[in-house]
């Protein structure tokens, strides 16, 4: 009788009160480590939890992306496979895709070439209405196979079927579409500076569209410094909502502009050429655009296209925007400021503190910090009179993607010291014009000390020694001696007397031709510090360079800095057609080089030389 009893009800019993003490025990165990837990460091808690996790985030994921929402009957979109911490990815296999028809892929996505995440993308176009299943993909993942989920979607009729701007409707105007859809921005951070002071002008396309675009016309900068951040060849694209609608926006060009005089200037006018697309079978498409830069025609490429589609050709330009431009403060401006404005530094160093005489030694200044180094020019050394000091060659380390240009420019001078003795080279100034505090500032190296050693013995020159007459010849050489002293005092006379006639007359020229080619030298310095740049930089930089001269000697400025006027001016103030042609040639040259992508079949060097005995002639 108690064994069924045992059986049947003790056993239960039992097991339910093993359970409970091994409950009892786990909550024990459960306690003691929370209650420990406040005794641990936040870093060991972390370390604790990325230990129990890292399992979890470095799964290797495999899996099939598509739209949400309904896809209309003829409307394209992408199915995604999306491959997340794999090592190594092989045999990638697509299922076929029934019910819809494959436009464009696979195209393959990654980050980067250390990323461990890869992306295969397929265009699909919907043909039929209905739920339609898109099957996973296959593929080796660290040598395993595997497989992504499958997917669901829903295609249905659109309420609207005009949704998308890439369907024109019967009826509608499609310039008007256009006008709504497609438009060019020229975006500035500023409108008024100070000279030196930088401002940023980028040129934003927008679109909604099916449109090829083409840069036909760079505006010009006239009066400023140009440096260039993005240009078309970049495609920067990115996205932006207006007016509830999202476009992509393709940045075209971005640059940092430095006005080089006071005045208002104008930044001319961006011209982009513009083929459109339209359809009026297709209800829905995603829209896609293409931006190029020829600065001489259309680009012609023909893309494969919808035999329904309708082309319309439309130009878009912006609209011309007037900079003011102030002038610097006169009050407490050093002798020493050559136009520099921002914030920097200086320093300076020579190779060898104890050269030989006759050494050559380098002396190196560096100009360290942020503003328009276009107009940090070559300080001027007070060098010892025993030293003899050279041009400087220069050199550049700018980020120019940060506003203003920062980073360092060189000067390296070449030297040498005759004597002997320990000499000084005192401190060395260089000013600038502080646009936080709207103060001159003036800073200085600190004096350099150089030791000249004695270079060893000097050996002096052979002197020939002629043989001496004989007593009887000699009052024969005394009378041919007088003979000729006298013949070289009356044509040295002769020669002194036209001397003195024509010194006053030339003396007025030589000093103004040395005054204009010292003036011209210091104008162009900064394309002769870029000779060794890229194209762009060092075109830009004698464009500039070029007007800012011309600005010096005319006195043209804001509106006024054209070719036209320049030519005018120049012709009216007699200046030969010759020279004035030539002029006109180099700076067209040199916008050429500064605002398109064209290769310049010209040597720069003499380019500058070009350049700088053009502007040396127009002695005006």
């Amino acid at each position: 009788m108690l064994r069924p009893y045992l059986e049947f009800g003790i056993w239960p019993f039992v097991t339910s009160f093993r359970l409970f003490i091994l409950f009892k025990t786990t909550i024990s165990i459960l306690f003691l480590i929370f209650s420990q837990m406040t005794r641990l460091s936040p870093i060991c808690l972390l370390f604790l939890l990325t230990v129990a996790y890292l399992p979890a985030l470095t799964q290797v994921r495999f899996r099939t992306v598509v739209p949400q929402r309904t896809v209309a009957p003829g409307e394209s979109f992408q199915v995604q496979y999306i491959v997340e911490n794999a090592d190594e990815i092989s045999n990638f296999s697509a299922p076929p895709f029934d019910g819809f028809r494959v436009v464009a892929g696979p195209n393959v996505y990654v980050a980067d070439r250390s990323s461990s995440h890869k992306n295969v993308v397929f265009t699909l176009v919907a043909v039929d209405k209905g739920r339609f299943k898109i099957v996973g993909a296959t593929c080796n993942v660290n040598g395993k196979p595997m497989k992504s989920n499958d997917a669901f979607v829903q295609v249905a009729s659109l309420e609207e079927p005009g949704e998308s701007p890439y369907f024109l409707r019967l009826g509608e105007d499609p310039y008007e579409k256009i006008k709504e859809n497609l438009f060019l921005k020229l975006i500035l951070d500023k409108r008024s500076c100070f000279i030196g002071e930088p401002l940023v002008a980028t040129f934003k396309l927008y679109s909604r569209l099916q449109s090829r675009s083409n840069v036909i016309k760079n505006p010009g900068f006239y009066g400023f410094s140009v440096y260039d951040m993005v240009d078309v060849n970049d495609q920067m694209l990115s996205e932006e909502k207006l007016g509830g609608h999202l476009f992509q926006v393709h940045t075209i060009r971005k640059v940092q502009l430095y006005p080089l005089q006071a005045g208002s200037f104008s930044i001319d006018a961006m011209e982009v050429a513009n083929e459109v697309e339209f359809s009026r079978s297709i209800v829905n498409k995603q829209t896609e655009q293409e931006i190029t830069e020829k600065m001489y025609g259309v680009n012609e490429t023909k893309k494969e296209r919808d035999a329904n589609a309708e082309l319309y050709q439309v130009s878009l330009k912006t609209d011309p925007v007037v900079i003011n431009v102030k002038s610097l403060p006169h009050k407490n401006a050093a002798d020493t400021f050559a136009g520099a404005v921002g914030i920097f530094s200086i320093d300076a160093y020579v190779e060898k503190d104890s050269i030989n005489q006759n050494e050559e030694n380098y002396l190196t200044i560096r100009i360290n910090g942020s503003g328009n180094f276009q107009r940090v020019n070559a300080p001027v050394v007070s060098w010892p009179p025993a030293f003899e000091g050279f041009e400087p060659l220069v050199t550049d380390a700018l980020n120019k993607e940060l506003v203003p240009l920062t980073g360092q420019r060189n000067f390296r001078y070449a030297f040498s010291g005759s004597q002997r003795g320990p000499y000084t080279i005192p401190g060395i100034p260089f000013s600038f014009f502080n646009l936080k505090t709207h103060a001159y500032k003036t800073i200085s190296t600190k004096p350099v000390t150089v030791f000249v050693n004695y270079a060893g013995k000097q050996h002096k020159p052979t002197i020939n020694k002629f043989p001496t007459r004989s007593p009887g010849n000699r009052s024969t050489w005394w009378i041919l001696g007088g003979v000729l002293v006298l013949l070289a005092a009356i044509v040295f006379g002769f020669r002194s007397i036209l001397f003195k006639e024509n010194k006053a007359r030339t003396e007025r020229t030589e000093v103004e031709v040395a005054s204009s080619s010292v003036v011209v030298e210091q104008m162009l310095a900064p394309a002769k510090s870029n000779l060794d740049s890229e194209d762009k930089i060092f075109y830009r930089e004698l464009n500039g360079a070029v007007w800012h001269c011309l600005h010096h000697k005319i006195g043209l400025s804001g509106s006024q800095m054209n070719k036209e006027v320049v030519k005018k001016v120049l012709l009216a103030k007699n200046v030969s057609p010759g020279i004035v042609d030539d002029l006109i040639d180099v700076i067209e040259q040199s916008e050429i080089g500064s605002y398109t992508g064209a290769k310049m079949n010209v040597n720069k060097l003499e380019m500058f030389q070009r350049a700088k005995n053009i502007l040396q002639a127009i002695a005006i």
